[in-house]
């Protein structure tokens, strides 16, 4: 069962929010990479990524953002999470991309650390 995808966005500063909901896969995972490099066009480069309503991601949406927390740290900006829930910060952990990623339960203390 594949279930409704989304990605909604707002900004705090200079800084873009992102709200994953769904299922972060293949066929979906290539939104996501292309959102986060118009954004990178418009000049952003830190970046918050709400995971609270994600129900699951696979290694190819992975792979995506660990190449973009490259692009974003060679520009001087950052990708961070917030609210990963016990499912997804397994499949994190269990592949070592909670120590590359910056994760933290809120949004404000992600907003926090950006300063």
């Amino acid at each position: 069962m594949h279930t409704e995808f989304d990605i909604s966005e707002k900004t705090a500063g200079k800084i873009k929010i992102l709200k994953v909901i769904g299922e972060l896969d293949a066929l979906v995972a290539p939104r996501l990479k292309e959102r986060l490099t118009k954004l990178e066009e418009e000049d952003y480069k830190n970046f918050i990524i709400d995971f609270e309503q994600l129900e699951h991601i696979n290694s190819l949406a992975m792979g995506i953002l660990r190449g973009k927390l490259k692009t974003v740290k060679e520009l001087g900006g950052n990708i961070k999470l917030i609210k990963l829930n016990d499912h997804v910060k397994g499949i994190f952990e269990m592949i070592g991309l909670d120590e590359i990623f910056e994760i933290y339960e809120t949004e404000e203390e992600a907003l926090e650390s950006f300063k």
